[in-house]
């Protein structure tokens, strides 16, 4: 364990190793008060758990909810940040490895460390699905889950306009040169996903039903009879490729009746700038932009799990 400096705070921070079958996952850990309410956060795709927590001691989601109580975990799933081994041409994962497996094994290595205690869940993108997944296969929780968090998630990619078209032709034609040529999706190989990922994902973009493609596990039908938890989506105004209020409103109603808001953060909506993809996460005016709601909606969805536990007590 070791001390670093974020803003005016003081945080500790320390690192575990994680096993997923023959994989060695990162799960980063940062706190002001190691007794705070605990927060999962999973990245998308093309990222890793940087994204949460940048090289920089200004901004960054991770280290604004640790100093602001929380106990906060930055799982890595298996070949991001410095998970072992990298992505290479011989990864043959996909999604279901990730649902079914990694994220488990973090819930559980959290579980272990703070036994019982409520959680909150935060993804990015992909990670948003990733975890939306897992709750929905989790026939039992390690912990309960107080609320869910999303940024700039959905399941599908709806091309309603030309611009919106072309944008996913090119990312397409960029993720297959780079499968092609080094078996994964990114350069950066702590960013990079295996083919088999990216494959899948680009078949959930375009597929009405929501269906695990190997076990044909119906997400959908399970997380409406399930129930969501409390839920906030941050959406990105515009014409975004990634994130945009259409296609994330597409997801809620997907996911069926639950306790859902839904932002749309752009300068026309109140926020400080017009943020994309990955600087909503990212950038120092985030923290003191939508993050402060972000802590308020969790301060509120944490009393109302609480008052429902003694209620049913």
């Amino acid at each position: 364990m070791s001390n670093f400096s974020w803003r005016s705070a003081l945080l500790n921070q320390t690192s575990y190793t994680v096993k997923s079958g023959e994989h060695q996952l990162n799960l980063r850990r940062c706190y002001r008060h190691k007794d705070g309410i605990p927060v999962l956060m999973v990245a998308g795709a093309q990222a890793c758990g940087d994204i949460f927590w940048p090289d920089s001691d200004e901004a960054g989601l991770a280290p604004f909810l640790a100093d602001c109580g929380f106990d906060v975990f930055v799982a890595d799933l298996r070949g991001k940040g410095i998970s072992w081994p990298n992505v290479s041409r011989h990864s043959d994962w996909g999604l279901r490895a990730l649902i079914a497996e990694d994220i488990p094994a973090h819930l559980a290595k959290i579980a272990k460390l703070r036994p019982s205690a409520p959680q909150f869940w935060i993804g990015h993108g992909m990670g948003s699905l990733l975890l939306t997944a897992c709750y929905a296969r989790l026939d039992i929780l390690p912990a309960p889950v107080a609320g869910m968090v999303h940024f700039a998630a959905a399941r599908r990619c709806e091309l309603s306009n030309l611009l919106k078209s072309i944008s996913y032709a090119r990312w397409q034609s960029k993720l297959n040169l780079t499968s092609l040529l080094f078996g994964g999706s990114s350069l950066t190989l702590s960013n990079s996903d295996s083919r088999q990922v990216m494959s899948e994902l680009q078949q959930w973009h375009s597929s009405a039903e929501w269906v695990e493609q190997n076990d044909g596990f119906p997400y959908r039908e399970r997380l409406q009879h399930k129930g969501m938890p409390p839920s906030i989506y941050y959406s990105l105004a515009g014409n975004s490729l990634w994130g945009s209020v259409a296609d994330t409103r597409l997801w809620m109603r997907e996911l069926g009746n639950h306790d859902a808001q839904l932002l749309s953060l752009g300068q026309a909506n109140g926020n400080s700038r017009n943020y994309d993809h990955r600087s909503i996460l990212t950038h120092r005016d985030a923290c003191d932009d939508h993050f402060v709601h972000l802590y308020a909606w969790m301060q509120l969805a944490a009393k109302a799990g609480q008052a429902q536990s003694l209620a049913q007590a």
